[in-house]
């Protein structure tokens, strides 16, 4: 007969649900996190991830801008005031030589402030 196996101690971190953004429209990630530092920070970075593609944008510029890449920050102007106004992200940028000549096909999402990591 085996040795009953010893029992696991209970974790001492806290249990429970953190949320970041608002209340209402809920995004549960299944992962359980080692604590709630990392829970926080994980729940805050899907939040971020979901708020950046609530608003988008494509546009292709007719002369291209090879120094454009994904992750760049910029604004646009000419367009209604609350796009103006808004900062943005580029989330795709594809250069194209064709005989239509270089031109640059941009995809940009809406530019949300950054999150700041609670300290314990």
């Amino acid at each position: 007969r085996k040795p009953p196996k010893p029992k696991k101690e209970k974790s001492s971190s806290r249990e429970g649900d953190y949320m970041e953004g608002a209340e209402g429209n809920v995004f549960v990630l299944r992962k359980t996190y080692q604590n709630e530092q990392a829970a926080r920070r994980a729940a805050a970075a899907k939040w971020q991830q979901l708020q950046r593609g609530a608003a988008s944008f494509s546009i292709t510029l007719a002369r291209g801008r090879a120094e454009l890449y994904p992750e760049m920050h910029g604004t646009v102007t000419g367009f209604k005031s609350e796009i103006d106004n808004q900062d943005w992200i580029i989330a795709k940028a594809e250069h194209t030589i064709d005989n239509s000549g270089f031109t640059t096909q941009l995809e940009l999402e809406a530019k949300i402030s950054e999150w700041i990591a609670e300290t314990e």
